[in-house]
């Protein structure tokens, strides 16, 4: 039998890779009625496959006008948007994050994405958490690898992609959105 290592709280053998811990708070800041439990899967199941060993990250869900004050805030972009993510500890081993996503932008741009707000919303999440375990977005081959595993942490949770929304089908034009 393997020598076993005591981590804190955490144990560990030599044959297997150390326990994870994954942590996801939600945060509901708007009157919308908002499944918590299946945001925090979103997010969980977006972190799962990432190096790290010890994951703590917040999820806010927000309306416009919040978002609208941290967009100008942290970015200088006045308008609202659909997501922001925010690393706050980046260590070999551990993360620690948040990610704001706007229910108003989520409802807004559901209908024209061909599916509900809750999909899109989860969508927000997805990939402010991506943005979180490194994925990035600026060029078209890293755009691409994005959408891809969006899609995956999707189909792993249940979601049905829109077939009437470009984001899905490899849309040659330029997007700010996730």
């Amino acid at each position: 039998m393997p020598d076993l290592h005591l981590n804190g709280d955490r144990a560990s053998n030599q044959t297997t890779p150390p326990l994870r811990v994954l942590s996801v708070v939600v945060t509901n800041e708007t009157d919308a009625d908002v499944n918590v439990d299946r945001v925090q899967a979103a997010a969980r199941v977006a972190l799962a496959d990432s190096s790290y060993r010890d994951v703590s990250v917040s999820v806010a869900i927000v309306d416009d006008a919040a978002i609208h004050q941290l967009n100008r805030q942290f970015l200088e972009h006045d308008y609202p948007t659909d997501v922001l993510s925010f690393v706050l500890e980046d260590q070999p081993h551990r993360l620690e994050g948040e990610v704001v996503v706007s229910i108003d932008t989520a409802n807004r741009c559901a209908e024209e994405a061909g599916w509900s707000g809750v999909d899109e919303l989860l969508l927000y999440v997805v990939h402010g958490a991506l943005h979180l375990v490194g994925y990035r977005d600026k060029a078209a081959d890293e755009a691409a690898e994005m959408r891809k595993a969006e899609a995956a942490v999707l189909a792993r949770l249940g979601v049905t992609l829109s077939a009437h929304d470009s984001r899905w089908h490899g849309a040659d034009e330029e997007d700010d959105s996730p």
